[in-house]
């Protein structure tokens, strides 16, 4: 499995510089921040993404720039063209949950020898405002993909992160 500069390698030069332009701009509240170096449990994570995806970038952006805080935290990458070799994955296990996951980004938590989905395309706040307003879906997508709902996503991925702390 990957680490987050070979994820980079996943698309092209000018997918890996959008992806590192997006990642380099994201600024965590002190408080998120404070949080998360405060976590004193192992985590694991594996994240299926693509630097090509519109989704991907802003939730990863999110997700490694909150992980880099807290060397307990602990994420693999994995392509999802990938996702039908083996040897990326710990466990058949594994590699089935993100098989069956499909879309992404997809963010697993890997806890006890299970592999448990806890973010699918578009994270929980997003798919609410879209089902609440699903006439708005194109503008809601357009907008969480130019960054409009940073602090939300960061709040939502705080709370996966810290959900078993």
């Amino acid at each position: 499995m990957a680490h987050f500069y070979e994820y980079l390698e996943f698309s092209s030069d000018e997918d890996r510089e959008n992806q590192l332009e997006v990642y380099v701009d994201v600024k965590l509240e002190a408080e998120t921040e404070e949080k998360l170096k405060a976590l004193g449990v192992q985590g694991d994570w594996l994240v299926m993404a693509e630097p090509y995806c519109p989704d991907c970038v802003e939730i990863v952006a999110y997700f490694q720039r909150m992980t880099k805080l807290n060397p307990n935290i602990k994420v693999k990458y994995v392509s999802r063209k990938d996702n039908k070799e083996r040897k990326h994955f710990d466990s058949d296990e594994q590699q089935q949950a993100v098989i069956s996951a499909q879309k992404i980004p997809s963010i697993f938590d890997i806890r006890n020898d299970k592999t448990e989905l806890v973010l699918c395309e578009f994270p929980q706040f997003l798919k609410q405002k879209i089902e609440a307003e699903p006439e708005k879906f194109d503008e809601l997508k357009a907008d969480f993909r130019m960054g409009k709902f940073g602090k939300q996503v960061e709040a939502e991925l705080l709370a996966i992160l810290t959900k078993n702390a």
